[in-house]
This record gives structure tokens, C-alpha cells and sequence, in this order.
């Protein structure tokens, strides 16, 4: 998974929604910066692979 590092909670829910609806899958996270009370926050993101579009056929009924 890719990191990107994002302050602003609005920014990263902007950018979250952009990957989402271009078939990323998103997680959010938090880590605490070295030698502060300060946390880092980014999005992990990973494209997700194509797969074929599963086809459901339905059954047609034979009306008598």
C-alpha cells in the first residue's frame, strides 16, 4: 500500500473520496511523531485489480 500525508481531516476525506470512486481501496490512519505529542495522519491507499464483472442471469418463468 502507497502513504500519503494529509493535515487537514476535510483534505484527507476530499482525497479519500477521489480514490474510493476511482477504485482504490483507503484506509486512514495516525502516527505519533518522534519526540512530540504531535500525530502525523495520512491515507494507505492500493488500486484495487480488475476483475471481470460477475454475470447473474435470471431465470426467466414460462407464463401459462
Amino acid at each position: 500500500m502507497d502513504k500519503v500525508y494529509i493535515g487537514l481531516e476535510a483534505d484527507r476525506l476530499t482525497v479519500a473520496a477521489i480514490l474510493v470512486k476511482n477504485k482504490y481501496t483507503v484506509r486512514q490512519g495516525s502516527e505519533k511523531r518522534a519526540g512530540s505529542k504531535s500525530y502525523d495522519y495520512f491515507l494507505e491507499y492500493e488500486r484495487n485489480p480488475n476483475k471481470p464483472a460477475v454475470k447473474q442471469e435470471v431465470a426467466k418463468q414460462d407464463e401459462d
